[in-house]
């Protein structure tokens, strides 16, 4: 008896715990970040994040102290920058603010290291929260450590930017998952986004001022349950409004271009400011912000965001297309088995 000859089986190849091959609908996954590269992330997040908040309070450090003694008002600004304020001021600051943009632009590979400098945030709400323990970290520091590059946490530089690097993270996490935000969100967004990131860091330039300003200059480090609220609904506030830009993604252009329009009469020692600025703790806290490099700093971010979240969205839009394909694709005609 002769065997019945093998029938043609194109099948051959597929994995053996199916015999049809690959299942319908297995199509690749929708882009994502590996473990490696957040791990990455994260750790570059927690090594540059402080260093590069430092840098920036010590470079704004400069600036801030010619602005308020009017001891150059004679010479001109390339001759001011050339100098050794010159070099503390564009070395620092202007160092410091090219960091804090490659931690933002690492959010087109993952939002973990966003993610992780939003979580530093936690401990500047600490110390704004508590003088008393900003004021012992002033004690504590190291010799070779510059005073300066502590003066950020008492003008609310770390607890307002890396607050809103963590809502720029979240942003990320929901735009990967969900590219495509619906027109009327966008349009809402416009003016609900600026909204929320104005009165977040209002709220919270509002708690720096009545709370680690007021006792850096008087020693009265008693805690305030309204600044501990200012802060804390400030702190929420700008998270949401950064985390909300992800149903908006260009209104984050908004507030950038108010925050640089802002920084210009800071620019100049003699330029006349609004009466009666520094009277006011919420209005003081602000300015020494600005003055310090925060107002500049905080621009750059939110336009590096912008164009990170258009790479996340149009490549969250190929993943979604490419699984869509692979899922309508029929099924292989499976060969009848051999009696």
């Amino acid at each position: 008896m002769s065997p019945d000859p093998q029938p043609f089986d194109d099948t051959a190849g597929a994995p053996r715990d199916h015999p049809a091959g690959p299942q319908v609908g297995a199509g690749p996954a929708r882009a994502g970040s590996s473990f490696a590269t957040r791990l990455l992330t994260t750790l570059y997040a927690l090594a540059i994040t402080p260093l590069a908040t430092g840098l920036l309070a010590y470079g704004g450090s400069g600036w801030l102290r010619i602005y308020s003694t009017r001891g150059y008002l004679g010479d001109s600004t390339t001759d001011l920058l050339l100098g050794p304020a010159g070099l503390q001021i564009l070395g620092g600051a202007g160092l410091g603010i090219l960091l804090l943009a490659s931690v933002v632009a690492t959010g087109i590979v993952s939002s973990a290291g966003l993610l992780v400098a939003g979580a530093l945030g936690l401990l500047s709400l600490v110390l704004s929260a508590v003088p008393s323990l900003l004021i012992a970290v002033y004690q504590g520091l190291p010799s070779f450590v510059p005073l300066e590059s502590v003066d950020g946490f008492a003008y609310g530089l770390p607890l307002v930017l890396h607050t809103l690097m963590g809502g720029l993270g979240a942003a990320l996490v929901i735009t990967r998952r969900r590219p495509d935000p619906h027109l009327a969100a966008s349009l809402v967004g416009l003016l609900v986004v600026p909204a929320l990131l104005l009165l977040g860091a209002s709220l919270q330039l509002g708690g720096i001022g009545n709370g680690v300003l007021r006792a850096m200059r008087t020693f009265d480090t008693r805690i305030s349950v309204v600044t501990i609220a200012l802060i804390a609904g400030g702190c929420l506030l700008l998270w949401l409004g950064a985390a909300a830009s992800r149903w908006s993604p260009y209104a984050l252009l908004v507030p950038a271009l108010v925050l640089l329009a802002a920084v210009v009469p800071f620019l100049v020692p003699a330029a006349p400011l609004p009466p009666g600025i520094w009277s006011s703790p919420t209005a003081a806290s602000a300015a020494s912000f600005l003055l310090i490099g925060g107002g500049v700093a905080a621009a750059v971010i939110l336009l590096v965001q912008t164009a990170v979240q258009a790479v996340v969205r149009r490549r969250a839009r190929l993943s979604g297309s490419a699984a869509s394909r692979h899922a309508r694709r029929p099924p292989a005609p499976r060969a009848p088995r051999a009696r």
